[in-house]
């Protein structure tokens, strides 16, 4: 072992070596081409079931990028990034935007891993990345405490890994990225079920355009691997999604609105799956001296198509944060959630709390 380390090493420093003054690419200048990024927030909270402390999505990653080329047009880029539950070791009512974590019982896990190539004429990336669909979720996805559902992207109480709405697993990806015009298709490749395709599993296109303030998008997935009684590492037969985007963003002033239709992509209470439609709306305002202090309001709702269902998700939530850098917040907030059981019982999982966020290369929402 020790003269395998030895050889290695040699190796590598040869290939440095070997390389003169007008080459591209060293490992040297590719270690220090990549950051280290992180966040951590913890949350006081109480709600009908008392009083807790829990983790709100901490994460610890890696990203870099390098030039391949002497022109620097061409460069790889690379993320690896992982979950943390650090507090919380049992499912229970809680904030968070990300429904998908609540499940997991791994003190560490994986939320992203991917490697890609940028060029003039658009980046392609394969691994464990952000869906198309998510490019744009992303804008009514943030809040501090609650809400952010990002409503489509966290489906049936995962993180969208499965249906490649929200952190598609085993994803090739191809986006194009101008200052007004966005274009992104993602195609999933693996075989998890007896209706495994040859190629694509499951397909996606997302699209939106800036007019001035104004942003206007759609996007589509649909997955075609899908099985009707479908394990935790399967998606559902004839799972589809369309959602739409309009944002509006003027100074310190936004509010981001997405309505959407899907078929088979969510979960009822009982873990029935079903075909419906929402919408949720991001409202967020900065104010004060130095526009430290920020005031941000979601709310969302689902329902089935089906009218005698009795069936529905629905939430309010206002936070206010006090952001002393671009490093640390501190936040209070509540949510309202006023959903319907499949029963027609309601379910009441109002939540008050407050938190502290601290992040390092990772900007506070």
């Amino acid at each position: 072992m020790k003269n395998l380390l030895i050889t290695t090493f040699i190796l590598l420093f040869s290939i440095t070596r070997a390389q003169d003054s007008t080459s591209v690419f060293s490992i040297p200048k590719a270690l220090k081409s990549v950051t280290p990024y992180g966040t951590i927030e913890n949350v006081l909270s109480v709600s009908k079931t008392g009083f807790y402390i829990s983790d709100f999505i901490p994460r610890v990653g890696l990203k870099g990028d390098w030039n391949i080329s002497a022109n620097g047009k061409y460069k790889m880029f690379t993320k690896i990034e992982f979950g943390l539950n650090l507090v919380r070791r049992d499912e229970y009512i809680k904030f968070s935007a990300d429904p998908g974590t609540g499940k997991v019982s791994q003190t560490v896990f994986i939320r992203l891993g991917l490697i890609g190539v940028s060029t003039p004429f658009g980046n392609i990336s394969i691994g464990r990345q952000w869906g198309v669909n998510y490019t744009l979720a992303g804008v009514i996805d943030d809040m501090y405490l609650g809400g952010g559902y990002a409503i489509g992207v966290y489906n049936a109480g995962t993180d969208g890994g499965i249906s490649g709405t929200g952190r598609a697993d085993q994803a090739l990806k191809y986006e194009f990225i101008s200052k007004k015009f966005y274009f992104g298709a993602q195609a999933q490749l693996r075989d998890i079920s007896v209706n495994n395709q040859f190629f694509a599993d499951s397909y996606g296109f997302a699209s939106y355009y800036k007019f001035g303030i104004l942003k206007l998008g759609a996007s589509y997935n649909k997955v075609l691997d899908g099985v009707e009684y479908p394990t935790e590492v399967q998606a559902k037969i004839n799972d589809e999604l369309i959602t739409g985007l309009i944002d509006f963003k003027f100074d310190n002033f936004h509010l981001g609105i997405m309505p959407e239709y899907f078929v088979n992509h969510e979960k009822t209470n009982i873990d029935t799956f079903y075909t419906g439609y929402g919408m949720e709306y991001s409202l967020r305002y900065n104010f004060g001296k130095n526009k430290k202090w920020r005031i941000v309001n979601n709310s969302y709702f689902l329902l089935p198509t089906d009218k005698n269902s009795k069936y529905m998700l629905n939430a309010y939530t206002v936070n206010l944060a006090y952001r002393f850098s671009d490093n640390t917040a501190v936040i209070a907030g509540f949510t309202y959630d006023n959903s319907t059981n499949h029963d027609g019982t309601k379910r009441e999982n109002h939540i008050v709390g407050v938190g502290f966020y601290y992040n390092f290369n990772y900007p506070v929402p």
